[in-house]
């Protein structure tokens, strides 16, 4: 403890940049919280430069073990900084897996007001998703894809930070985002790397400029590990889904995976695998990569896929065919248009607050979006669906979330 407080106290008195080796000091399974936690407060007070995000990712990645693949080129990792509504992942893993790509995904919970993957597969009965290294890869070699939870034997430095970063106040801090992400995909070994980097109210990144400076930073790490990085970068003042909430983004994901559900939703799921598709394309199909992502889609294949994953993992198939529709929080208010309007639609920041508010009650409680933006709606039209614990709760969130939807007469 003492050498890793005057590791930081020379870093405040003399802008000294930390090593690899000395984040691997401050962060190692002997340190105290409170030190870690002066140390990301110290890197969102002080700054970074690029090689100490960099250095910063590789001692997440030391910290615990990597996986190797015997062919790595058709292996590809996917991941999101965030945003209200974000159900890609869950779309995109069986999706690109159903058109002969491997996934590797270690993915994590809620962050601020962004709801995360894992929340949202938690709710299927009985699926495990904290699983070994060999659990992980088995699975990828088994079905295809795997997304499961952070290991702790797969960059444990970042599951130790990644909980203290809210706390702290520090998720928005750029090295951290960086390293928090990039060391997640290196460790799984992945040859291809797509992230999106999301921006606005919505999203944990609050500018495009911000947007645009992680992606450059990012990619600079993944590009120094002899990486392919995919990038882009997406508005989020607005929800991409028509939900928030673990329960209501699962089943919105599962819609689109079985052919239907929300055509946003499904447009930036198929635009993100195409751009995977062209970049690595599969060696046995000569079918266009749009083509075979369609295919997947409206044949069942992407759905089949993903049943396959949540039953080798233990999951209830049965729950997720004919429980996940029907199963409903225990109070449901309606929030309706006052006038006849065209709907343009709401402020994602406040939908997010309140589905993880709604959330931490009961997972199967948060909001849902009934209106399309752009569309015209009549005076008393449902517009909101509020899923809540109980009525008043439901009322409130109703009340409030109603006036942050925009409508133009």
């Amino acid at each position: 403890m003492d050498s890793a407080a005057t590791l930081l106290q020379q870093r405040r008195a003399r802008g000294l940049e930390f090593t690899q080796e000395q984040f691997a000091a401050l962060l190692a399974p002997g340190t105290p919280d409170a030190v870690v936690a002066a140390l990301l407060t110290t890197l969102a007070m002080s700054g970074h430069s690029d090689s100490e995000a960099a250095a910063l990712t590789q001692a997440y990645v030391a910290s615990g073990r990597q996986v190797t693949w015997p062919d790595a080129t058709q292996v590809v990792d996917k991941h999101s900084t965030g945003c209200v509504g974000d159900d890609v992942s869950i779309v995109l893993a069986p999706l690109l897996a159903a058109t002969g790509l491997r996934v590797a995904k270690i993915t994590g919970s809620a962050l601020r007001h962004c709801g995360g993957t894992l929340d949202k597969l938690r709710c299927i009965p009985g699926l495990r998703l904290d699983l070994t290294v060999p659990e992980f890869v088995g699975c990828i070699e088994t079905v295809g894809f795997c997304v499961a939870g952070q290991s702790p034997e797969l960059v444990p430095a970042d599951g130790r930070t990644y909980a203290l970063r809210e706390r702290t106040g520090t998720v928005d801090v750029a090295a951290l985002i960086a390293a928090s992400i990039m060391s997640k995909k290196l460790a799984t070994g992945a040859a291809t790397i797509a992230l999106e980097v999301k921006y606005g109210p919505g999203a944990l990144v609050a500018t495009e400029a911000d947007a645009d400076e992680l992606v450059r930073l990012m990619r600079a790490i993944g590009e120094s590990a002899g990486r392919r990085m995919l990038m882009s970068t997406c508005d989020a003042s607005q929800p991409l889904a028509p939900a928030a909430g673990p329960l209501l983004e699962l089943r919105e994901a599962v819609a689109v995976l079985r052919g239907g559900g929300s055509p946003v939703l499904r447009e930036h799921v198929t635009g993100l695998a195409e751009q995977i598709l062209h970049a690595v394309p599969a060696t046995d199909s000569a079918k266009p990569a749009r083509t075979r992502i369609d295919d997947a889609l409206n044949s069942g294949g992407a759905y089949e896929m993903f049943c396959h994953y949540v039953d080798h993992l233990g999951g209830d198939v049965e729950w997720l065919d004919n429980s996940l529709e029907t199963t409903r929080a225990p109070a449901v208010v309606t929030s309706h248009a006052l006038r006849a309007a065209v709907y343009m639609g709401i402020d994602a920041r406040p939908v997010g607050e309140a589905a993880q508010t709604l959330a931490a009650l009961d997972a199967t409680c948060g909001v849902r979006i009934l209106a399309e933006p752009g569309q015209p709606v009549s005076a008393g039209q449902p517009v909101l669906e509020i899923h809540a614990p109980d009525l008043v709760s439901g009322r409130a969130h109703a009340d409030v979330l109603g006036r942050h939807c925009h409508f133009h007469d």
